[in-house]
């Protein structure tokens, strides 16, 4: 009888973690599925975003705009109604040169930070190798 318990304790524990692993995926089979529907969801949210977006900017374009005015009773100005003012001293929006003009050979300048333009042999050399610690001077 003892001989036939040794010889199951094997089996059950096989099935037990047999067991045990289809039960953790199961869960992953689980979480998995999931996630996959709450991509799918946030799809959807970013689909549904984009064509709300789309349509603003169609209802705000200047000829629905423009519709939307003459509907309301707005009218457009004549032309003898429009009156420019000259105020001294002003410039006027001066315009943003966000790049060089066309033909210049310019190369562009770096934008790192000068800070980090060290290599790792000057920076050891500069920290570990200086002239105080070779020539054994302390801080004191």
């Amino acid at each position: 009888m003892q001989a036939i318990g040794l010889s199951l304790i094997p089996v059950v524990l096989i099935a037990a973690s047999i067991s045990i692993y289809l039960v953790i995926s199961a869960q992953a089979a689980a979480a998995g599925l999931e996630g996959m529907v709450l991509h799918f969801e946030e799809e959807k949210i970013l689909r549904t975003i984009a064509n709300q977006r789309s349509n603003l900017g169609y209802i705000t374009s200047y000829s629905q705009m423009q519709k939307r005015a003459e509907k309301m009773g707005f009218e457009s100005p004549s032309v003898q109604n429009i009156h420019h003012m000259v105020i001294n001293g002003y410039q006027g929006q001066q315009p943003v040169m966000i790049a060089p003009p066309p033909g210049e050979n310019t190369r562009p300048s770096g934008i790192v930070n000068s800070a980090y333009q060290e290599s790792l042999s000057s920076w050891i050399i500069a920290t570990f190798f200086s002239d105080s610690i070779a020539k054994g001077i302390s801080n004191e």
